[in-house]
């Protein structure tokens, strides 16, 4: 089943920020891409329509190894030169003609180490979405223009931000606070060179003064190289999650939540379907596309377009306690769905989603880990299986 686009209340999709420099260009690099290759114009593959999982394992594995290895060596190489121009000209050059020669070429080589990282994380991103049978560039059916495949994958390549997304009221990050997110965003701007300078500190803590201190700026060729490589890595890995996370959730409106199963639903399981999605948002404390995606399908599945305050948790609880024993173990299945969806389990949801589950909790807390671990070791077609929506326990 297709969700058109303008079929979304705009009152209730509220993006505060508008897509900035970098994700636009990158969305326009994606789509240039897609003409290139002549894939923009093929139809999205179905997950039965890809190979199998052993196929798109080892092809996503290749893909994302070749793109580690380009950026271990764009990282060291841009150190390297650095560290040769430190190394030949700070005892023959005055202090000021140094300093400058050092600032500049520190400046271009930073420019090229970002160019081509940001130039390799889309030429990835866009491999594993033809890869995953992503075809179509302007045809999204999942989220608003702004908010489609091309742009979830260019903020996953560029290393982008998701934006702040207010759909039908439900906020992800109320319980969390301003100024743990200013830091986490702090540590995350320097991470290469607080990585780089703890190394290198260490070293020379333990190797004292002289020559040999000096040799301990090498440290920051290999330091910076890794890094590299594991940026891209985590890029793949988030490409990855989202590209099957977004055919898992067209999987289950589509072919899941079939006209029988809908029409086995009261009102107020429908109604609790919407809870079960929105409250993995806050409980997971991020406006992950997967649960977006998700919840807009449903929403529209449901034709539910009004406020009601989806997020609160407690209004869950007692949702699962007014609902029929069916109706409660769908609403389980679609709740554990739901909570590995974006890949990961925060503590709140640890802590939490035992309340929910109750004496069934440790066969939906195995499921969710099962279904989280195949979605981030690209196992698709195994994690199609697991997300049954049936009315039965487990």
């Amino acid at each position: 089943m297709s969700t058109p686009i303008d079929t979304i209340n705009k009152s209730s999709y509220v993006r505060k920020e508008e897509p900035g420099f970098l994700e636009n260009l990158g969305v326009k690099y994606y789509h240039y891409l897609g003409k290139k290759s002549g894939t923009a114009v093929l139809r999205n593959l179905t997950i039965d329509e890809l190979p199998a999982d052993v196929t798109l394992q080892t092809l996503a594995g290749n893909i994302t190894a070749f793109a580690a290895i380009i950026a271990f060596a764009i990282g060291a190489l841009t150190t390297f030169v650095t560290i040769w121009v430190e190394w030949t000209y700070q005892e023959t050059m005055d202090s000021t003609t140094y300093y400058l020669l050092y600032g500049i070429v520190l400046a271009v080589m930073l420019v090229i180490e970002l160019a081509v990282l940001y130039w390799l994380g889309l030429k990835t991103v866009f491999s594993l979405a033809c890869l995953t049978g992503h075809h179509q560039t302007l045809d999204d059916s999942g989220l608003p223009l702004h908010d489609a495949v091309p742009n979830i994958l260019a903020r996953a390549a560029l290393e982008v931000p998701d934006p702040v997304i207010h759909y039908l009221g439900i906020d992800p990050r109320k319980h969390l606070s301003k100024s743990k997110l200013f830091l986490v965003a702090a540590l995350y701007k320097a991470k290469v060179i607080l990585s780089s300078m703890v190394v290198k500190f260490l070293l020379i803590r333990i190797a004292g003064k002289g020559e040999m201190r000096n040799a301990f700026s090498w440290v920051g060729i290999p330091v910076t190289g890794f890094w590299d490589a594991f940026t891209l890595y985590k890029v793949a890995r988030e490409a990855r999650l989202r590209l099957f996370g977004h055919k898992l959730a067209e999987h289950i409106v589509s072919n899941v939540l079939t006209d029988d199963i809908i029409a086995q639903l009261s009102p107020v399981a429908r109604e609790g379907a919407i809870r079960a999605v929105a409250t993995m948002m806050v409980l997971a404390q991020d406006y992950h596309p997967n649960l977006l995606v998700l919840l807009i399908r449903l929403c529209n599945t449901f034709e539910i377009k009004e406020h009601g305050d989806y997020d609160n948790w407690e209004y869950f609880l007692s949702v699962l306690d007014q609902v029929s024993e069916p109706e409660r173990y769908f609403l389980l299945d679609l709740l554990s769905v739901s909570a590995a969806f974006d890949g990961q389990l925060s503590r709140m949801e640890k802590h939490h989603l035992p309340e929910a589950f109750k004496d069934l909790t440790e066969i939906y807390m195995h499921r969710i880990v099962q279904l989280k671990n195949m979605l981030v070791s690209g196992q698709l077609h195994a994690a199609k299986d697991l997300c049954t929506l049936d009315f039965r326990p487990g």
